[in-house]
């Protein structure tokens, strides 16, 4: 056994249980982010709301992760590791009984908030005990693949699991499941741990240093930002008082919050991250990366509607994306390890997406079979892995090391605004393409268009032979006419998306490859990550 798992696990563990329960735990964390995504109409229809709403209840989560990062160092700073880890499981546990038993949206919002705080105490243990399976110098890249490989390739895993739960269960199952899922690896790798093990680096902290008015002021501003990004094109947008009212608070609370961390000497998030040149480029980056990385809900209608895969094939369909993840994210790491110029890494990446979209854009054009996606959905992931890891590297390591933390934390906080901004934005094109599309289709399908009563004459002839009276076969074929005519919008709205997209990935790879700075960069990157 490696000589540093015998200073956390017991004497006797062999390094293949200890992994065993690092990933036993890890997998049902990972999960959780999504978990409801693939059932958004089961959840909708337990809690009588929209599907927007349980949009924004999954967003929650995200946003809890990105703003109680800060406040969640100090607690875990406090407290010592084992206990800490019990406690989480025991609040997670607790937490998930009360929304199996409760109809209540609020009450959900609410504990989905919580949950993505206590997340992180779960995920800052794991991250320490995968940083502990690799050599020293190559820790942090090799734990930086390994955690985001699982985080970003278990979405599938949830989306198998949401198949499985909402066609056979209620809803309130899937908390129950949560439960299930997690405990085994919990228990497993409590009685595994050493009783003295500490990872904390800056000893016992004190609860009088936690900036708590600072996080309000931050999960504040991130809730209204998230709440007009997902609610904007649901009210219109400025022509509504709610969505105007949160702009205006937004931006008040925002620069209370950003007025309050200028002037504290041990700032929430330390913004001088921000005069740092090559963290800036980071952020741009990965704004380009999440409005680019492909949007699976485009691809899930297209699934539906034109290849008439239901939710389990969809799911089982996308564990190739999974492996895509996985063989980005290893191969990011090796070319970070031997000192690949950062450009050729982005080019790669954002090439591997821009690949995904054309190809895409070829299968929508044709009838599609299953074998026709599985290439693209390999790309998507290949793509979306290599350019996550690379890209978090290089704006953390472009930092001193005194605000490395400060800049981890705003990464995140950056990935949550992108990740719902891109959100509001498909759903904006959504709305409006297909609308486009269907009122054009409008305008040609009409009575005295001969090809319309063609079609409506085939329709008609198919349910007459299926027995239905000619009064049902007439209602029945204007129906399936319509059905056919929003089908086809659909699939000219995924293509306008995948045209649009690929216009943008081409001038953000053009900007990647006249800028000189990034090759200088990554010798500094290397140097700093593996020392000669």
């Amino acid at each position: 056994m490696a000589k540093a798992n015998n200073q956390i696990f017991k004497s006797w563990v062999p390094n293949w249980l200890a992994l065993v329960a690092i990933f036993l735990t890890l997998i049902p964390v990972a999960t959780v982010l999504g978990i409801y995504l693939g059932g958004v109409s089961s959840a909708a229809s337990y809690y009588g709301i929209d599907s927007t709403d349980v949009r924004y209840s999954v967003v929650v989560f995200y946003l809890a992760i990105a703003s109680a990062f800060p406040l969640e160092r100090k607690l875990f700073n406090r407290f010592s590791s084992k206990p800490y880890l019990v406690a989480c499981s025991i609040i997670f546990v607790i937490i998930n009984i009360i929304l199996y038993y409760s109809r209540s949206f609020s009450l959900l919002l609410v504990f989905r908030f919580f949950g993505g705080m206590l997340s992180l105490g779960f995920i800052g243990i794991m991250f320490t005990l995968i940083f502990q399976q690799f050599h020293a110098q190559r820790s942090r890249i090799l734990g930086y693949a390994t955690l985001y490989g699982t985080l970003l390739g278990t979405a599938p895993l949830s989306q198998i699991l949401d198949a499985f739960v909402f066609s056979k269960y209620d809803f309130n199952v899937i908390f129950l499941l949560k439960i299930y899922t997690l405990l085994p690896g919990i228990v497993l790798l409590f009685f595994l741990l050493r009783n003295d093990i500490d990872f904390r680096r800056e000893g016992k902290g004190s609860l009088k240093s936690i900036d708590w008015k600072s996080f309000v002021l931050y999960a504040s501003s991130f809730l209204l930002l998230a709440y007009i990004f997902l609610y904007g094109q649901y009210y219109q947008w400025f022509y509504s008082m709610r969505i105007t009212l949160c702009c205006i608070a937004f931006v008040f609370i925002f620069t209370i919050y950003v007025v309050r961390q200028l002037r504290l000497k041990d700032p929430y998030i330390d913004l001088s991250v921000f005069k740092q040149r090559n963290f800036r480029i980071g952020m741009l980056l990965l704004i380009a990366f999440y409005f680019s990385k492909g949007d699976t809900s485009a691809l899930y209608g297209f699934f539906a509607n034109s290849v008439h895969l239901d939710v389990y094939y969809q799911s089982y369909v996308m564990i190739v994306n999974a492996l895509g993840i996985v063989a980005g994210a290893a191969l990011a790491a090796r070319f970070i390890l031997a000192k690949t110029r950062i450009r050729l890494v982005w080019l790669a990446g954002f090439g591997s997406l821009l690949v995904f979209h054309l190809l895409s854009l070829r299968v929508i054009s044709n009838q599609a079979e299953i074998a026709d996606i599985l290439l693209p959905l390999f790309l998507l992931g290949f793509g979306n892995g290599i350019l996550m890891l690379s890209i978090v590297i290089f704006y953390v390591t472009s930092v001193p090391e005194n605000i490395a933390f400060s800049a981890s934390v705003t990464g995140v906080a950056f990935r949550f605004a992108t990740f719902t901004a891109s959100m509001a934005l498909v759903a904006f094109m959504g709305l409006r393409q297909q609308q486009i599309h269907y009122n054009s289709f409008g305008d040609d399908v009409t009575a005295t268009n001969p090809l319309t009563m063609q079609r409506i004459q085939g329709y008609e002839q198919a349910l007459t032979h299926g027995g239905a009276t000619t009064l049902q076969s007439t209602q029945g074929a204007r129906r399936l006419l319509g059905r056919a005519v929003a089908n086809q919008s659909n699939l000219l709205y995924v293509r306008d998306y995948y045209i649009y997209m690929s216009i943008f990935i081409v001038i953000v790879m053009l900007a990647i490859a006249v800028t000189p700075h990034f090759h200088y960069h990554l010798r500094k990157i290397g140097t700093k990550l593996i020392p000669v």
